[in-house]
């Protein structure tokens, strides 16, 4: 392994989060998280996750090391190996890491990758015809992508699934939520999405496209595109609450961008709802303060979910009959000031001992397609 990419592999169980941040503050850019049964076991199946962003937050939210926290409590769950590998939101580094753990004599069981900045085509080609099976999740193939590679499995054997979240099922449920509170107004509505390159920014803003056309009710007074970090978001919507000063709903893309949206609300003292599409541990003041209206919770999860989908395929119940090799997953749930602290302890302070296996269907047969939810989590506590 390349140690200008990777220094050193780290073999270790998963510990409480803040404990995790400060380990990670260091830079490693390899993790590798085993139970001490994997550890011991050659015969333990190995993942590898080319993560598209940070182990830690830089100003650009905390999806990326909650995402591979997740898998890491997942994947000692079920027993498997779990090595992430961080880009550092650079997808030439993150193309560069591909290419290098296809270049390993022994590959992993394993691989899981992000369509970031739509390379995944480019890195589904550095596998083909090798052992390792890959799952592809968060950010899907656009269709001209898929026109170019096909589908799962068909010329690319070796791509067996995608994994997503229904952004614009979630992004609507955050947007009925924002209705709800703002009672008999008539909606004003601005919003900050992330990159136009990323497919997850376009499906959010569509899910509020669609919710207001499906209402009948409001008017969207601007989209604005941003980096997904909240000095950039902050100055936006200072920029938009003084062009549209009758504005009463800002959403944000993501909690990073939501926080910057909310510090412009009370910088200018307006009267307006910000509503984010994803949620952070540093929000939760602000939701269970009513300072932010509503977050969503939790796109993080998706890679826990895909652990699940690759723990059952490995022991022979392939996911592609319950829902297909295309899944996209209708889990995210509202977040606001009633059940923000709940959700604070469960998510972030005892997530540890979260247990995935009550959504195996290798280890619980029923019928019927993967019903991932946040709700039997919560309510197990």
């Amino acid at each position: 392994m390349n140690t200008d990419i990777s220094q050193s592999l780290i073999k270790t169980r998963i510990f409480p989060f803040i404990a995790l941040s400060i380990f990670l503050t260091v830079g490693f850019s390899s993790l590798l998280y085993a139970t001490d049964s994997a550890v011991a076991s050659e015969t333990a199946p190995s993942v590898v996750f080319l993560n598209p962003g940070e182990p830690v937050d830089r100003g650009k939210g905390m999806f990326w090391p909650l995402t591979a926290r997740l898998m890491g409590v997942a994947a000692e769950t079920f027993g498997l190996q779990l090595e992430v590998l961080y880009a550092e939101r650079d997808h030439l580094l993150m193309l560069k890491q591909a290419e290098e753990l296809a270049g390993r004599r022994t590959l992993p069981d394993y691989i899981i990758m992000v369509n970031e900045k739509q390379t995944a085509p480019e890195m589904l080609k550095m596998f083909e015809g090798r052992s390792a099976k890959i799952l592809l999740i968060h950010n899907d193939l656009t269709h001209e992508q898929r026109r170019e590679i096909g589908n799962e499995r068909e010329r690319m054997k070796h791509w067996i699934g995608t994994v997503t979240t229904d952004e614009e099922q979630g992004t609507s449920r955050m947007m009925e939520e924002l209705y709800r509170q703002l009672g008999s107004r008539e909606p004003r509505v601005v919003g900050i999405t992330g990159a136009k390159s990323t497919p997850v920014s376009m499906e959010r803003a569509q899910g509020v496209s669609d919710f207001m056309t499906r209402s009948g009710r409001g008017r969207q007074l601007q989209l604005v595109f941003s980096n997904w970090g909240t000095p950039d978001a902050e100055s936006k919507a200072e920029v938009l609450l003084s062009r549209y000063p009758e504005t009463n709903i800002l959403w944000a893309a993501n909690f990073s961008m939501a926080l910057g949206a909310l510090r412009a609300v009370q910088k200018l003292n307006a009267p307006v709802l910000v509503g984010s599409t994803a949620v952070a541990p540093y929000t939760m003041s602000n939701l269970a303060k009513e300072e932010m209206a509503v977050s969503l919770g939790s796109h993080f999860f998706i890679g826990a979910w895909a652990m699940v989908l690759l723990n059952d395929y490995h022991h022979g119940l392939d996911f592609s009959s319950r829902g297909g090799t295309r899944q996209r997953l209708d889990y995210l749930t509202i977040i606001n000031s009633e059940n923000a602290s709940d959700y604070y302890r469960i998510v972030y302070e005892e997530a540890d001992s979260l247990d995935f296996s009550i959504f195996s269907k290798y280890l619980n047969p029923s019928p019927g397609n993967y019903d991932f939810s946040l709700e039997p989590l919560m309510s197990s506590k």
